[in-house]
C-alpha cells in the first residue's frame, strides 16, 4: 500500500494525550467546523469508540498546542465533554504546518467555495515561501522564472494533491478577491462559481456597487451576464446605470426547437449533478471531462466507444 505523505507523517511518531485546553485551532485555519450531519456521525463514532486516529499538533514557543490536522476530532471530544484527545507532536516550520494543514482537510466530501479558495491561496503562499528560499539557496545570483509561469506550474501542482485541475485551482484562487458579501453568495449558491470567477476581476468599489444593486434587485447573474459586467468595468466603467442595463433574467430558450432525445439527455445528465448546481458549473465539468477524452487521459470502455 503507497502511504500519502499525510499518513506517512502519522505513522512515524507515537501518540501522546495532551488536555483538550492546551490545544488551540491552527492560525487562519480555512476549513469550519460545522454541526452537521457527518460532524454528529463523528461525534457517535468517538463517543461509542474513542479517538482512532489521533490528531496532528505542533508546539508553540508559549508551551500551547496548535492543531495541523483534527481540527473537527478536537470539536467532537470537546462537545462530549472529554478531557484529553490522542495527539501526535511534530516539529514543522511555519510552510511545513500549512501544506499538512491542507492536504490533511481538502479531501472533506463537504467544502465550501471560499473555504477552497482560502485553503488553495494558503498553499500557494507557503510553496512560494518554500521555493524562495530554496532557489535563493541553491542560486543565489541568478533571476527567478518568471512569477506567471512558477504560478501555472504551481496551480497545477496543488490540484494535483487535490484531486482539481490548475486551471480550476486558478479559478478558485480569483474567489479570493470577491467582496466577501458576493462570495457567500457564491456559498450559498444564490451566485454561480463561474459567475463569481468573472465578477472577481470588479474592483472593490465596483463590486460594492454590483452588491447593493442586487440586494435592491435580487436575482442570479449568468456567467455571460458576468462577463459582460467585467468587459464593461474595464473598458467603460461600471456605474448603476450600466448595471441596470444588464437583464436581470436572460429569457429561457424555447424548448420548442429541441427534441424529446435531447431533453430527456439534459435531464438525465443534472442527476448525476447536486441539487442547486447551475447550467454553467454543470457545463464547465462536462467540458473538462470532454477535454480529457480527446486528449486521451480518460478512456471509454470498449462497449462505449464502439458506439462513437
Amino acid at each position: 500500500m503507497i502511504l500519502t505523505p499525510f499518513e506517512e507523517m502519522l505513522g512515524q511518531d507515537e501518540s501522546t494525550e495532551i488536555e483538550l485546553f492546551r490545544i488551540d485551532a491552527f492560525p487562519g485555519h480555512p476549513f469550519q467546523v460545522r454541526l452537521d450531519e457527518d460532524m454528529e456521525k463523528l461525534i457517535e463514532s468517538i463517543g461509542q469508540s474513542g479517538v482512532i486516529v489521533p490528531v496532528i499538533l505542533r508546539k508553540k514557543q508559549d508551551g500551547r498546542y496548535e492543531t495541523i490536522a483534527g481540527h473537527r476530532r478536537c470539536a467532537a471530544c470537546r462537545q462530549l465533554g472529554m478531557d484529553r484527545i490522542p495527539a501526535v507532536i511534530r516539529e514543522m516550520s511555519e510552510e511545513e504546518a500549512v501544506l499538512c494543514m491542507i492536504d490533511s482537510n481538502i479531501q472533506r466530501t463537504c467544502i465550501l467555495p471560499s473555504e477552497r479558495a482560502k485553503a488553495y491561496r494558503m498553499k500557494m503562499e507557503a510553496l512560494s515561501r518554500q521555493g524562495n528560499r530554496k532557489e535563493a539557496d541553491a542560486f543565489p545570483t541568478t533571476s527567478r522564472q518568471p512569477v506567471g509561469k512558477w504560478k501555472k506550474e504551481t496551480a497545477e501542482q496543488i490540484g494535483t494533491d487535490a484531486g482539481d485541475s490548475g486551471r480550476q485551482v486558478q479559478r478558485y484562487l480569483r474567489l479570493n478577491h470577491l467582496l466577501p458579501e458576493l462570495l457567500k453568495l457564491v456559498d450559498e449558491k444564490k451566485l454561480a462559481f463561474l459567475s463569481g470567477v468573472e465578477l472577481s476581476w470588479l474592483s472593490a468599489e465596483q463590486q460594492e456597487e454590483l452588491f447593493r444593486y442586487l440586494q435592491e434587485n435580487p436575482h442570479g447573474i449568468s456567467r455571460k451576464q458576468a462577463g459582460q459586467l467585467r468587459q464593461s468595468a474595464e473598458t467603460e466603467g461600471l456605474s448603476p446605470e450600466r448595471i441596470e442595463q444588464i437583464p436581470a433574467v436572460y429569457p429561457e430558450k424555447s424548448d420548442s426547437g429541441r427534441s424529446t432525445g435531447f431533453r430527456k439527455l439534459a435531464d438525465e445528465i443534472r442527476t448525476y449533478f447536486p441539487k442547486g448546481c447551475s447550467d454553467e458549473d454543470i457545463w464547465e465539468i462536462l467540458r473538462q471531462l470532454l477535454e480529457k477524452w480527446k486528449s486521451g487521459e480518460v478512456e471509454l470502455s470498449q462497449e462505449t466507444a464502439g458506439r462513437t
